[in-house]
């Protein structure tokens, strides 16, 4: 996980980033009990340091980890208690296409349901987690040109942080048409299964049920290789499936 701590211009605040870079291969339980004591350890030191830069100095590092694992532990009892969706775990488990697509299009799931399936599936069937994140900008924009950050607002208004040359028309327009995909692939041995969610879904901006949030879904059952399908992520566009499941926010 990469942490940025971005100042305001004015020098009267921050915006503190986190941004997940690829992995592959690995226990997701070991992948999302790291990123969020990461992220909560640097939100700890942020706003103590915000509102008491002398006394934050003093705090050691042993508080601030004994405060993220103990945040954790609740994330995780949550998250072990959820109740899974049948569907996906029986997905896990079949053996063609057809049957794959009827089971997914009667499931749905909303961010813990699917964490929890995702624990299950390494812990119980044996499935490593791997993740990918590929963002695209706007063909005419020069990344050299953007601040440091942009925040649109709900009424349309644009907050950024750092120089930059272009309008706030403009700077809207980056945000409003870049894409962004996350990919998110279960592999045990020739097995695959990959659920893939685009960010202008989750913002409510794609015409799939007047707006719904949802994932997509396909495997190793839909005729590409592994390789193929990252690269289609990576690339300038994402394998084609019909499979839409609604993510519940």
């Amino acid at each position: 996980m990469k942490e940025t701590i971005i100042p305001d211009d004015d020098g009267k605040g921050f915006v503190l980033g986190f941004e997940g870079g690829d992995v592959e291969f690995i226990n997701p339980v070991d992948y999302y009990s790291d990123w969020q004591k990461k992220k909560t350890i640097a939100l700890y030191k942020a706003f103590l340091y915000h509102k008491n830069p002398i006394l934050a100095k003093g705090i050691s590092e042993a508080f601030y980890e004994r405060n993220a694992e103990e945040n954790w532990t609740g994330i995780y009892e949550k998250i072990v208690k959820t109740d899974i969706p049948p569907t996906l775990l029986q997905v896990l488990e079949s053996t063609s296409k057809r049957e794959q697509e009827q089971l997914m299009k009667k499931t749905e799931f909303d961010a813990f349901q699917f964490c929890a399936f995702l624990f299950v599936a390494h812990e119980q069937h044996d499935y490593v987690f791997s993740n990918y994140v590929t963002e695209q900008l706007p063909k005419n924009v020069d990344p050299d040109e953007l601040p440091l950050f942009i925040h649109v607002e709900d009424d349309g208004a644009v907050k950024t942080a750092g120089q930059t040359t272009m309008s706030e028309g403009q700077l809207r327009a980056v945000v409003n048409f870049r894409r962004v995909v996350v990919a998110k692939f279960l592999d045990r041995r020739d097995e695959w299964h990959c659920f893939f969610v685009v960010y202008r879904s989750l913002k409510g901006e794609e015409s799939w049920r007047g707006g719904q949030p949802h994932f997509h879904y396909l495997s190793d059952k839909w005729g590409y290789s592994r390789d193929e399908a990252v690269a289609m992520f990576k690339g300038d566009k994402y394998p084609t499936t019909s499979v839409h499941i609604p993510y519940n926010e």
